[in-house]
């Protein structure tokens, strides 16, 4: 299947998946690509997801969606441990293939992701971000290349999805009642603030690392949320204490104000507003030739080492 290293739980149950994807789809899946923590060199045994996309030659009807729902369902049932850690996308392979530009539509897809039900309908916004890690990391489990079957994404395209997206990650986070749901928030955050900031994506595990040695006064929420999202605590829902709280609250404000930057309308790769020379200053992040935004300022001060560093 793939020459790759991947994780040994992984390796182990991607052939009954794959089985149960061909068997309903047969000719008609045109490729299947594994990207996420599982090639990125992050993926935690018992915790992280299998992220796959699947290439489809035409729209699935509802006899097929059907038996992929049944499908998904007789791989949960033989591999009970990834009940809720399966994140597939099936696109239309006609639109993965096209250069993707601001004006497009977003196709419509049919998914299955942890916490929600198989559906179908147009894609979320999110689905750029997903195409560009495709694009950029993905390993082919079947079928077409993926250089040849997934056509890369503007850089200016990215960052203003995930200017969209964390715009209204704040918004929701005030909803959010338990541990589980507030490390998705801080660890989201922290790979949307490496992607304004650096125009590249990167797994949560990095993005986390990143973001707290660049702002310190960050690493108390960071570090929390880590050991919530290896813990899954999900079912803690105790008032956070009020100084991750407050710290949640400024992670969100910093990477808003830098997302502000990069919502307005996309054109291509120069979308993004040019950081001023005294925010590139001492970034360590950007080179000149890359895009760039204003950054919050990262932490002059010495740092303090959290509990657990």
């Amino acid at each position: 299947m793939t020459d790759v290293d991947l994780p040994h739980t992984v390796r182990e149950v991607l052939p009954d998946l794959l089985h149960e994807i061909r068997s309903v789809l047969g000719d008609r899946l045109v490729g299947l690509y594994l990207y996420g923590s599982a090639v990125s060199g992050d993926y935690d045994e018992g915790v992280s997801d299998i992220d796959l996309l699947a290439a489809v030659a035409d729209d699935l009807g509802p006899g097929t969606l059907s038996s992929l729902d049944a499908g998904h369902r007789r791989f949960w049932a033989g591999h009970p441990d990834f009940l809720d850690r399966l994140d597939i996308l099936y696109l239309p392979a006609a639109s993965l293939s096209r250069e993707l530009s601001a004006v497009d539509e977003p196709p419509v897809l049919a998914t299955v992701s942890p916490g929600s039900p198989f559906r179908t309908g147009p894609a979320a916004q999110g689905w750029i971000l997903n195409r560009r890690l495709v694009h950029d990391t993905g390993i082919t489990l079947h079928g077409r290349p993926v250089e040849s079957a997934v056509a890369g994404v503007p850089a200016g395209l990215v960052r203003e999805a995930v200017a969209r997206d964390v715009l209204s990650l704040r918004t929701g986070a005030s909803r959010v009642t338990h541990r589980g749901g507030h490390a998705y928030v801080v660890l989201t955050a922290c790979r949307a603030l490496l992607t304004l900031t650096t125009a590249r994506q990167a797994s949560k595990a990095e993005a986390a690392r990143r973001v707290r040695a660049r702002w310190p006064r960050f690493r108390p929420v960071i570090d929390a949320a880590q050991e919530w999202r290896l813990s899954q605590a999900v079912r803690d829902e105790t008032p956070l204490p009020s100084e991750l709280s407050t710290q949640l609250a400024g992670l969100l404000d910093a990477v808003c104000a830098v997302a502000a930057d990069c919502a307005g309308p996309a054109t291509g790769e120069g979308a993004v507003r040019p950081a001023s020379p005294a925010a590139e200053s001492g970034s360590g992040t950007t080179g000149p030739s890359s895009p760039a935004v204003a950054l919050p300022t990262p932490d002059r001060r010495p740092s303090r080492r959290a509990p657990g560093d």
